[in-house]
């Protein structure tokens, strides 16, 4: 096979970034300029190689990231799932523990008057936060039970 089809085909198999990409097709060409120097041809080193298949596979196997960087985008979604339902739980209840239920603006006590039809926001706020814990657990319970698996 020729140089410019094998690094076509092998080209065409890499599933890593264009960087790495761009290396590995840098280091093959000098590999077959030196194999060519030294009176190889190019059929012969490319039966050395391999096929650009399993050639590509092998890069694209070494270029896979380890568990520790594919574990990292999860365990940081899970810490700020639990930042944000911890401050939204916290934040709800403080307001809704802080005046009388019947109070009205920043009344210190009970007043005699009633506002008919509002909606009272804090039970769906203090749901919402607790949504996003039962979430952040669920996430973090997944991941350990995967072993690092997103």
């Amino acid at each position: 096979m020729r140089k410019e089809e094998y690094l076509r085909q092998v080209k065409r198999a890499l599933r890593v970034p264009a960087r790495r990409k761009r290396e590995v097709l840098r280091d093959l060409e000098e590999a077959f300029d030196s194999a060519r120097e030294q009176g190889e041809d190019e059929a012969a080193l490319a039966e050395r190689l391999g096929s650009p298949a399993a050639f590509a596979a092998g890069v694209n196997r070494e270029s896979r990231p380890g568990p520790a960087a594919r574990l990292a985008p999860a365990l940081l979604g899970l810490a700020a799932l639990l930042v944000l339902g911890l401050a939204w739980f916290s934040h709800s209840a403080a307001l809704s523990a802080r005046l009388p239920e019947n109070a009205i603006g920043g009344a210190v006590g009970s007043t005699s008057i009633q506002v008919e039809g509002a909606v009272d926001p804090f039970p769906l706020l203090l749901a919402l936060g607790a949504a996003l814990l039962a979430a952040a657990v669920f996430l973090f319970l997944r991941l350990h039970r995967g072993r690092g698996k997103p």
